[in-house]
């Protein structure tokens, strides 16, 4: 895992050292072992690295091969496999590292080489035969790369702070994303950034740079829309290809030539990667666990994953986060600096602490088990989209029978249940309605002038497998995987994700949605394929996830918050008075919590960390 960072003179000058050093030393975090340098006749690559796959110097970066230099920053899984696909082609590789083996493919098949790739990536490659450089970026976007155009340069990189370390670059804010995310909580939804003129390429895209012009074009190589094909296997068939997808999947993504180890949460889809690694023996001797632990029962999830811990006899190293932390050593505006964005809750923080211990017990590799629930139906809003479609299309005989299954999994009533769905499914969007007719869209909160900077929301959908691509690719994992980058890479930990292999995500979003909602379980067909999940984890009711007592922090460190979210008012002009006054009724006991009041002081924060300008 590295950092890479691009300069390109649209001037066409040359870009001396001292220009793509600064802007290679922000990111000195994403790769501590190395740096290296390559200079076209207008262009200059940066890389940090962080040395996982061939630790020699063979893998030193800038890589150049024939007509061809890249920097890169990811790893591609399947490099062992192409690597023998191109020598029967006739290559011959120099290293062992999966750096040449991106050459060594682009030479052979071109852009069509993305295609092959499995595996995680940001990389610029430029090609002087044609006078390009290409930036491409993988399936899903696990690694970032942003853009920027000034004056005299375009620039990319791996963070949006690589830029600021050229003097023409002026942070300015982007206030239609900085409203969307205070109203809505809403991050990471689009190409755009919280940096205005600075827009990130998106996952499964590449851009063709023409050196010869200075023009650019962005083209899709991949869509997950026309990837994922309807399956037509029957359940017993598919518990089967999921298994193996899924085994394969964690195979490839533990090769490393560094410690390994893994998150372990206690949820279903941790405890899988755990129990599977444990099961076919396929970590050694060294591999061990960390887990995010409260002494509040209420986010605490030790009694789940001390059963793996039981069953496979890994080591297991706890963290007990402790929000008071955030403000010792100035931890908090830390973490933003290093997000480059705002966040919305301290759940960040228990994050944060786990790949910090990785980091002290120098597990350099990281497994983790985002991404499942968004294609395998984990979160609330597909089995409320599966009952809306039973009442829409008058099945109500599978309707009750989905609602009790549901209740007697989470241990309610039929009546409770029923309730639970009224709230979610009439009384939240008559509410959001109404407000839309009278035109009160913006909470009472939010300075007017801001209001005109807030985009409708998309609607819902009732389609599983419409709303499982939308999560993908727009409203929850290139959230989580920004979080997850920024957070791991802090502390110069490469982070993968087993659930994110392209294959195990078309092939169950593929699947019937009764395969994954059924007799009131979410991800039914992956709790049926993981049989070494220890019982209890296998059948339990609800997740939890990186949480944190934000409410609590927030009345223990009212006066301090307080301040921030005054500051806020005064420095952003996005809030009124009224912000404070709902805050301090919170704080007497008469309100219930807030999220805005995190999100405005981190906020806050970071326009102040950035030297934001801001048109009021």
């Amino acid at each position: 895992m590295c950092g890479i960072s691009i300069a390109i003179n649209t001037k066409n000058y040359p870009v001396d050292l001292r220009q793509i050093k600064n802007i290679n030393d922000k990111v000195i975090h994403r790769g501590p072992d190395d740096e290296g340098f390559y200079f076209g006749k207008n262009f200059a690559f940066g890389h940090r690295r962080l040395s996982i796959i061939d630790l020699s110097k063979n893998g030193h970066q800038p890589m150049v091969r024939e007509n061809l230099c890249i920097t890169y920053n990811g790893e591609i899984y399947n490099y062992i496999e192409l690597r023998n696909e191109l020598m029967n082609l006739g290559h011959v590789f120099r290293s062992a590292s999966d750096t040449e083996v991106i050459l060594a493919a682009y030479h052979q098949w071109g852009v069509e080489s993305f295609k092959k790739l499995n595996g995680m990536w940001a990389f610029a490659l430029a090609d002087e035969s044609t006078n390009e450089i290409i930036l491409c970026r993988d399936h899903f976007g696990i690694k970032p790369l942003y853009l920027t155009a000034t004056e005299n340069y375009f620039l990319a990189g791996s963070e949006i702070k690589q830029f600021t370390a050229v003097p023409e670059f002026k942070p300015v804010l982007n206030k239609p994303v900085a409203a969307k995310f205070l109203v809505h909580g809403l991050l990471n939804y689009s190409d755009q950034t919280f940096f205005e003129g600075v827009s990130e390429l998106r996952p499964g895209h590449y851009l063709k740079y023409h050196l010869s012009t200075n023009h650019w074009e962005v083209k899709p190589w991949y869509d997950l829309a026309q990837a994922v094909k309807p399956v037509h296997d029957s359940f017993d068939e598919a518990v089967k290809k999921t298994r193996a997808l899924f085994l394969d999947s964690l195979k490839l993504r533990m090769r490393s030539d560094v410690r390994v180890g893994s998150c372990l949460s206690g949820g279903v889809d941790s405890s899988a990667i755990v129990s599977v690694i444990a099961g076919g023996q396929l970590a050694n001797t060294n591999f061990a666990t960390i887990t995010s632990c409260y002494d509040d029962q209420r986010y605490d999830e030790q009694q789940f994953s001390n059963l793996v811990t039981a069953q496979t006899g890994y080591k297991a190293i706890k963290v007990f986060p402790q929000l008071e932390d955030l403000l010792q050593d100035d931890v908090i505006d830390k973490m933003i600096y290093h997000q480059d964005q705002p966040f919305s809750t301290a759940s960040h923080f228990s994050e944060y602490k786990v790949f910090e211990a990785a980091r002290k017990e120098k597990m350099i590799v990281m497994l983790d088990g985002q991404g499942s629930d968004e294609y395998l139906c984990g979160y609330p809003e597909f089995y409320n989209a599966t009952i809306n479609n039973f009442f829409c299309s008058v099945q109500w005989g599978k309707m009750i029978k989905a609602i009790s299954e549901k209740a007697k999994h989470k241990q309610v009533s039929f009546l409770n249940e029923i309730i639970q769905l009224g709230r979610t499914n009439i009384l939240y969007p008559a509410l959001h309605l109404y407000k839309k007719l009278i035109g009160r869209q913006s909470p009472e909160w939010l300075n007017e002038k801001w209001a005109n900077n807030l985009e409708s929301n998309a609607a819902s959908s009732n389609d599983i497998r419409k709303l499982s691509i939308e999560e993908m690719v727009r409203t929850s994992i290139p959230y989580q995987l920004h979080s997850e980058d920024r957070n791991s890479m802090l502390f110069s930990i490469e982070s993968r994700l087993p659930f994110l292999d392209h294959r195990l995500v078309e092939y169950c979003i593929g699947l019937p949605s009764s395969y994954k909602i059924r007799n009131g379980f979410t991800k039914a067909v992956f709790r049926e394929a993981i049989s070494e999940l220890p019982q209890p984890i296998k059948n339990r009711k609800d997740k939890m996830g990186f949480v944190a007592p934000d409410a609590e922090w927030m009345l223990q460190h009212k006066d301090l918050v307080r301040e921030d979210l005054k500051e806020a008012i005064a420095r952003t002009g996005a809030f009124s008075e009224k912000l404070l006054h709902r805050f301090d009724r919170f704080a007497e006991g008469k309100k219930d919590y807030e999220t805005i009041y995190f999100r405005a002081m981190t906020f806050n924060r970071f326009c102040k960390i950035f030297n934001m300008t801001i048109d009021q």
